[in-house]
């Protein structure tokens, strides 16, 4: 064999292997993305969970969050949300959460559910200092949820929320609370309001309401997050 048609014939092996390569691994990729799904195991919703791998949201956060499972629970909350119209496959995939990532991985997806990542981001950005301020700030409240969030169960009692509540703030004064409630919680939270009021004196509050959901966000008084900081 001439060196001429050696070469052409090398040539034309390497560009089979990295096409054979390119193939594969996009496979590949698309294996391990079935895998990661697997555990939902009803087909609709898992088709949901693909549909959000492009969404708007997904794709904004992706440039603040780094963390591969944060985003991957984020893209179960869109889910969630998408699903509020259809309250058994709502609870079936909540039920798959909570068994896979426990409650902590729940309360996540129920933050971006809810909308309130969003809202958070909103506040984050009237205080931004930089961009990698923002991105460890998002990193932390998502990777110690229960510092920032409380999420009242239909069964919690008012005695209760008022002591977790002060056993947070007082451990971590965090710049931004949220108290959150659905469905059979919504009255539960509304109720908490008042008793919490001495508590939460050093906080401006918002309250957002549905027959659904009872969701109240705690700011830190801009005097107060100012002395804080300093």
């Amino acid at each position: 064999m001439s060196s001429d048609n050696f070469s052409d014939a090398v040539e034309g092996l390497t560009k089979g292997l990295l096409n054979w390569s390119a193939e594969k691994i996009s496979s590949f990729v698309q294996k391990l993305k079935e895998r990661k799904l697997g555990f939902i195991e009803e087909r609709k919703t898992i088709e949901v969970v693909k549909e959000q791998y492009k969404s708007g949201e997904i794709i904004f956060y992706s440039k603040y969050i780094q963390d591969k499972e944060i985003l991957f629970l984020i893209k179960l909350g869109l889910t969630l949300r998408r699903l509020e119209d259809d309250d058994e496959r709502l609870q079936n995939l909540r039920n798959k959460i909570y068994n896979k990532y426990g409650a902590k991985g729940l309360h996540v997806a129920q933050f971006v559910q809810n909308g309130v990542l969003n809202r958070y981001f909103g506040l984050l950005l009237e205080k931004l200092i930089s961009e990698e301020d923002l991105k460890e700030k998002v990193q932390d409240v998502l990777s110690n949820i229960e510092k920032y969030t409380l999420f009242v169960s239909g069964n919690s009692k008012i005695i209760d929320i008022v002591r977790k509540v002060t056993t947070i703030i007082d451990a971590h004064s965090p710049s931004i609370f949220v108290i959150a409630g659905l469905r059979s919680a919504t009255k539960i939270v509304s109720e908490a309001i008042i008793p919490l009021g001495p508590l939460m004196e050093d906080y401006e509050s918002e309250k957002f309401s549905s027959h659904e959901k009872e969701i109240i966000i705690f700011k830190l008084k801009l005097n107060v997050y100012k002395s804080n900081s300093q």
